[in-house]
Formats: structure tokens, C-alpha cells, sequence
């Protein structure tokens, strides 16, 4: 039996990482070897079709990242008190995603450095200590009465959804060591020109939550009491841990075609790997404060405004319209290292064509949204799909509405941050995302302060398309300070 299972592993593995990782490594060839330089090798001009299939696995492994999500709330949706649990759920969320953030850089820097086994050695190296000191950090946030000062003082929530949110952000701490692990080897396997094995991924991802919310949702109510936002996080948080032992398998095999080290090319040392990872992990951090302070600003807009609703139910109609927006836009994720991987080609026909596939596909999954927000397709996917309540879903479907120039901005601001990455200028990011930050802080302000004339011509009027607004003008606020810095750069 072991000696099948093994078969069937290898087989599965062989599909997987296809034939071309025979060819991973040629040292007559340029010793940067990348996924535009496997391209390159298949075709002189690569057609924008070829750009697209090299991206499909990528897109893929950002949409599977965002079914968590929608999944997850319609789980709680059908447990009692569904709005209280998708809110808690939400706020427990937002505060996971900004300890996250740093984790989550791994992929870039993974997809700009990893040229050979040394440097992707050390890589490994540098993330379990950043991992460690980060969840100590986490930890004293989660478990400490930090957590009711940041929740009920500066997110504004209500002490219901505070409560509920305690137990889920407890297990959410284990919650990005895994996703860190999976996302500093699928950087590997970019830089390498090997994208099926990160679209696999996606896949057990998926598979891994469904079981899990099968066995803990038993395990919550038939065996143990335990809150369901709660029973969602210990779901995620198996299925990303299987996602991140199959991707490291993988890449494992794909580095033994890697060589250890490039003759000529000098080994960063950890200060020099430092100086390019942190301009990057606080960019991260700062665009996961966003969302924080868009939950904060719709509970402050409730009671600035005497929003319609109040502010658990605009903090749950937030939280079911992003994370079908999250989906619809979850292709776009994985741009960031298509766009690092083809600024960096030889080739010029990739470094032209590659940007306009990616605001290709924004376009499109723009026209998705729309035509799920403004057709019948809006109640069934927000009431029969996802159950919400009446009133969450239908103030969801308004909200998802504002949600539609997404895709576009997402996939634009993608796009420059690839490319500034590749240039080794993580600074230029880092500074747009401290400036779209700011922005949101002043939109919030201007909209709930007493001081100003809006929250009187606003009152009675929902408070959560406030957050889809304030999210659409952050990310043309980053576009133009991504353009301008890039514009900078190139007249040095």
C-alpha cells in the first residue's frame, strides 16, 4: 500500500510539475534564470496567449485563496446569531490579515531573489526568525487586554461582536505561519518559471477547508461548544497548512535542478536582505490597515450618521460584499510577481505585452462583477448562495456595486508594484502605501467627524458603501503615486 501511495504521489507530482523541470537549470544560459526566460525558450516572440497561460495558474492560486471567504460566511450564516458571527469573523479577519502582512511579502521577495539555492536557503532562514519574533507580537495583541482596547475602543464594534471575535483571533495566530511558508516557496517557483505547481496549490487548499469545516463544525455543536467564527479560523487554518506541505514538496523538487550558487553572483548577506524585505513587509502591513479602519469607519459612520441598520449589520453586509468582491478579484493577487518576473525579462515583446494582459483580465473580472451585482444573479448569490438575512443581503448587493472598478485598479496597481520590485525599489511602494493610508484615515474623518457638513447629509443613509468608496479612491490615490515614482525612477 505505502509503495501505491507512493506511485500515485509521484504520478500526481509528474503531472503537476510537467516536463519542462528538466529544463529549469542550463548553464549556458543567462544565470537569472525566470519564468519569462521558460517562456522565452518555447518561443521567440511570446504571443499574449502564452503570457496569459503562464499567468492562468497564478490567477488561479489567488481565487482559490479568496474562496475562503465566501465559503466560510455562508457556513456561519446558517449557524444562530449570523450576523454577529460574520461580523466577528470579519473583525477577527482585519486584525489577522495586519500581523499577516509581513508573511505575506515572502512571495515577492521570494520571486526577486531566489536564484539559486543558497540565496533561497537563507531566504528560509531569515523567515522563521521574522515568523517567530511576529507571533510573539500577535500573541500579546490576541491575548492581552490590547485585544478590547483595539476592538471596542478604536474599532468602535459592539461588545457582542467583540466577544465572538476573541476565540477566532486566538487560533488565527497559528494562521500566518503557514501561508508564509507556502508563499516564500511559491516566490521559488515563480522565479523558476514553474506556475502550474502554485495553481495545484489552490486546489488542495479548497478541498483541505471544506474538510476541515465539515469536521469542526461537527466537532463545535455535537461534541464541544465552541463559537463559530471560531470553528471557521481552525477550517483556514487546516487548509492552508495543507496547501503549504504540498507546495513544499514541490519545490522541493523543483530546486534540485536549481544549483547552489551562481558563479560571479554575490550572496546577499541578512542585513542587505533586510533593507529590501522590510520596505516591502510594511507595505503589507499598511495595506492591511486599510480594512481595519474601513470596519472601524462603517461602525463610526453607524452612529454618526444613525445609518439605517446600525453597525453590525453594516459591518456584516461589508464583510459578505468584499468577500464576494475578494473573489471576483482574487485573480489579480498573484499579479505582483507576473509583473516582477516579466519587468525583469530580456525579451522587450514580454516586458510590453505582459502589463496589458494583466489589465486585460482586470477588465474582465470587472464585467463579472457587474453583471453579478446589477442582474437576478445579486439575490441569489447574496441571499440563496451565501443565506444572508434580508436586509444584510440586499444592503451586500449595494455595497458589492461600488465594489465593480476594483478588478481594474487592483490589476493597475499590481502591474507598477511589480514593476518597481524588479527594479529594486520596494521604497516607491512602501511610500505609496503609507500616502493611501493616510487617504483613507482623511476620508473617514471628513465623512463621520461632527465638524463636518457630511455626516448631516448623510444621516440615515447605510453606513457600509462608506468602505467600498473610501477602498475604490485609496487605490486610485496608489496608482498615481505608483506612476509618479516610476516616472522618477526612469529620468535618473
Amino acid at each position: 500500500m505505502a509503495l501505491l501511495a507512493s506511485w500515485r504521489f509521484d504520478r500526481v507530482t509528474a503531472f503537476i510539475l510537467g516536463p519542462s523541470t528538466a529544463i529549469m537549470y542550463n548553464p549556458g544560459m543567462s544565470s537569472t534564470t525566470t519564468g519569462e526566460a521558460a517562456i522565452e525558450r518555447s518561443a521567440a516572440v511570446p504571443s499574449y496567449l502564452t503570457l496569459l497561460l503562464f499567468y492562468v495558474p497564478l490567477g488561479f492560486s489567488g481565487l482559490m485563496m479568496t474562496l475562503d471567504q465566501p465559503v466560510v460566511n455562508a457556513v456561519l450564516n446558517r449557524f444562530p446569531n449570523p450576523n454577529t458571527s460574520v461580523a466577528a469573523l470579519s473583525v477577527a479577519f482585519s486584525l489577522a490579515l495586519v500581523y499577516e502582512a509581513t508573511h505575506i511579502s515572502m512571495i515577492d521577495v521570494s520571486t526577486a531573489l531566489s536564484t539559486d539555492r543558497a540565496v533561497f536557503g537563507m531566504l528560509r532562514r531569515f523567515y522563521l526568525a521574522l515568523a517567530a519574533g511576529l507571533f510573539v507580537v500577535a500573541s500579546l495583541i490576541a491575548l492581552t487586554p490590547l485585544f478590547d482596547l483595539i476592538v471596542l475602543g478604536l474599532m468602535n464594534q459592539a461588545p457582542e461582536v467583540a466577544a465572538a471575535a476573541r476565540p477566532a483571533a486566538i487560533v488565527f495566530l497559528l494562521w500566518p505561519i503557514p501561508i508564509g511558508w507556502r508563499r516564500l516557496h511559491q516566490g521559488a517557483l515563480i522565479k523558476h518559471g514553474q506556475t502550474k505547481p502554485v495553481g495545484a496549490g489552490g486546489i488542495v487548499r479548497l478541498a483541505s477547508l471544506a474538510l476541515g469545516l465539515l469536521f469542526f463544525g461537527w466537532l463545535g455543536t455535537s461534541v464541544f461548544t465552541i463559537e463559530p467564527a471560531a470553528i471557521a479560523v481552525l477550517a483556514m487554518l487546516v487548509s492552508v497548512t495543507a496547501e503549504a506541505a504540498a507546495v513544499h514538496g514541490w519545490t522541493a523538487r523543483i530546486l534540485n535542478s536549481v544549483p547552489e550558487t551562481i558563479p560571479g553572483k554575490k550572496i546577499p548577506i541578512y542585513g542587505e536582505l533586510w533593507h529590501f524585505i522590510f520596505p516591502l513587509s510594511a507595505t503589507s502591513v499598511m495595506s492591511t490597515l486599510a480594512q481595519p479602519l474601513l470596519r472601524a469607519g462603517i461602525a463610526s459612520a453607524a452612529v454618526a450618521w444613525a445609518a439605517t441598520g446600525g453597525s453590525v449589520v453594516g459591518v456584516a453586509s461589508y464583510q459578505v460584499a468584499w468577500s464576494v468582491a475578494f473573489l471576483v478579484f482574487g485573480p489579480t493577487l498573484s499579479m505582483t510577481q507576473a509583473s516582477i518576473a516579466w519587468t525583469g525579462s530580456p525579451d522587450p515583446a514580454v516586458r510590453e505585452r505582459g502589463p496589458r494582459v494583466l489589465v486585460g483580465v482586470g477588465i474582465g473580472l470587472a464585467a463579472l462583477m457587474a453583471l453579478v451585482t446589477f442582474t437576478p444573479l445579486a439575490r441569489w448569490v447574496f441571499s440563496t448562495l451565501i443565506d444572508a438575512p434580508d436586509e444584510t443581503a440586499a444592503m451586500s448587493a449595494t455595497v458589492a456595486r461600488w465594489l465593480i472598478p476594483m478588478p481594474v485598479l487592483h490589476s493597475v496597481s499590481f502591474m507598477l508594484r511589480g514593476k518597481l520590485i524588479a527594479r529594486r525599489e520596494p521604497r516607491v511602494v512602501r511610500r505609496a502605501q503609507l500616502v493611501d493610508l493616510i487617504a483613507i484615515f482623511l476620508f473617514i474623518q471628513l465623512a463621520t467627524n461632527p465638524v463636518s457638513p457630511l455626516p448631516a447629509l448623510l444621516h440615515g443613509v447605510p453606513a457600509a458603501p462608506l468602505a467600498a468608496i473610501a477602498y475604490d479612491l485609496m487605490l486610485c490615490v496608489d496608482i498615481t503615486m505608483l506612476l509618479i515614482g516610476l516616472r522618477l525612477i526612469r529620468v535618473r
